[in-house]
């Protein structure tokens, strides 16, 4: 018989969260697939905290931990591991697993017992990591080993993954499988993998909860677990991006015309990177190794200058700073976003070079602000950002680039920790973009839905171009691939 580790049943807290029911056992790996982002967290924290519940109950390891009848807010052995490393990076590995742990009752620390201690957790991992190296020294990758370690020391009765394919790269979650298949079968570890896309979650899971608004709404087995069962829920995806008219937009360019060009490129693990974008192309340049395109995107920046080679816009030196030059980081709703601004001087801050006199005549803004009205609500001028949730500040963010009309976008991870309809809008954005002629680079480190909107997609390998595919071959790439257009499946 099974031994059960997590149980809800009923539990609701509205209007975020409606009678979910859901089983964890022990040593196995279930995924939570979010169509939309309500009630993620909070079905997250009842996992970690027993706070107070409208209804049901919620049972850990075979013991009532909280009711609707009373919450004691205690906490439950829950670790969960998502972009933020729970690790001290200016501590060593070995420091981090056996003295900053709960119940350790090490007064005096044997350095060589904790090396030699370390050294068999990670043997039937294969991962070796020399002694007394600091955390801050180690990959991505390697931080989430340790962490899922730490996890198993503290006997966590479950541990979540949230979102880890925006920080590890499809190389490194390859490796992941095996990693998570040993500790939970031969550990009797469970995992609750939260990812915003099938594709990902089906890698790696045995089962799958579905969830939109609020509520479980399908219970997926292994063999259930196909994209023909996943597209029942979410046709919305499959009819506004995979079977409408906007493919007919994609691989028809020419490529006569470079707007933007990478020479010969030498910075950090950058090494001998050429490329070039040609006009009103989407390129999504797919970093699998996870080493360079953070790097690349500070080049474009002009945080530094490259040890060799040369980045070239129309042909002379790029400058980004020209409004015809728009550069999107990670979280751009929290990262392009200036909270001291209204709703509105956010929306217009980067299209004065379009509209003159825009900060010194108050009617043209009100006009502007008007005709924004419907997609923004009322009052723009009085309201700011941080009134809104993630979904409307992303808006906010991507029209803003649209009133700005740029002739060159870079993009870094725009999929990233969002659902899918947020994805489906992101889409219809880089849809206008591309109408309007911009070319767009995409810096990648997993694809989630970038090859919806790409004509080609680059793929490097230490630090330079490795292989290319135009938009009939995307099926040809055989990584964690997300969605792949309709028309590269014929």
């Amino acid at each position: 018989m099974r031994e059960e580790v997590f149980r809800l049943e009923q539990v609701s807290i509205p209007p975020v969260l409606h009678d979910i029911h859901l089983h964890l056992y022990r040593g196995e790996i279930v995924a939570l697939i979010g169509l939309n982002a309500l009630g993620i967290d909070e079905l997250l924290g009842i996992f970690q905290k027993n706070a107070a519940l409208h209804y049901g109950h919620v049972y850990c390891r075979n013991v009532l931990v909280n009711d609707y009848l009373g919450s004691n807010h205690s906490q439950n052995p829950v670790t969960i591991i998502e972009r933020n490393s729970m690790l001290i990076e200016t501590m060593s590995v070995e420091d981090n697993l056996f003295i900053l742990r709960k119940r350790s009752r090490q007064h005096l620390i044997h350095s060589k017992l904790l090396e030699s201690q370390m050294q068999a957790l990670l043997q039937p991992l294969s991962l070796s990591i020399e002694p007394k190296t600091l955390v801050k020294d180690i990959s991505s990758f390697e931080k989430l080993v340790i962490q899922f370690l730490k996890a198993s020391l503290a006997h966590s009765a479950l541990v979540i993954l949230r979102d880890i394919s925006t920080f590890v790269s499809e190389v490194d979650l390859a490796r992941l499988k095996p990693i998570l298949t040993y500790l939970s079968q031969e550990k009797g570890m469970t995992f609750l993998y939260v990812c915003n896309h099938h594709q990902e979650a089906f890698h790696f899971a045995s089962r799958c909860y579905l969830m939109r608004e609020g509520r479980i709404i399908k219970h997926l087995y292994a063999d259930q677990m196909t994209d023909a069962i996943i597209n029942c829920y979410a046709n919305e995806f499959t009819e506004s991006v995979e079977l409408s008219d906007r493919q007919q937009q994609y691989g028809l360019q020419s490529k006569t015309d470079a707007l933007l060009k990478l020479d010969h490129l030498v910075y950090g693990n950058i090494d001998d990177l050429n490329l070039v974008v040609h006009k009103q192309e989407t390129v999504v340049l797919l970093d699998s190794e996870n080493l360079v395109i953070h790097q690349l995107f500070d080049l474009l920046g002009k945080s530094n200058q490259a040890y060799e080679g040369a980045i070239e816009y129309r042909n002379k030196p790029f400058r980004p700073s020209s409004r015809s030059i728009a550069l999107v980081p990670p979280k751009p709703d929290m990262s392009l976003i200036f909270p001291q601004l209204s709703v509105l001087d956010n929306l217009l801050f980067t299209s004065d070079h379009k509209i003159s006199n825009l900060w010194f005549t108050i009617h043209r803004r009100s006009a502007l602000a008007g005709e924004l009205e419907q997609k923004f609500g009322p009052h723009l001028a009085k309201k700011v950002p941080s009134d809104f949730d993630q979904a409307y500040r992303l808006r906010l963010v991507y029209h803003r680039l649209l009133l700005q009309k740029p002739e060159f976008i870079c993009v870094v991870q725009p999929f990233a920790s969002v659902d899918m309809y947020q994805r489906m809008e992101l889409i219809s954005y880089f849809d206008l973009f591309k109408q309007r002629g911009s070319s767009i680079l995409i810096l990648a480190v997993s694809l989630s839905d970038c090859l919806q909107i790409a004509d080609r997609l680059v793929i490097l390998k230490e630090g330079r171009v490795h292989h290319q595919l135009f938009r009939n071959e995307f099926s040809q790439y055989h990584g964690i691939a997300g969605s792949i257009p309709m028309q590269s499946k014929e």
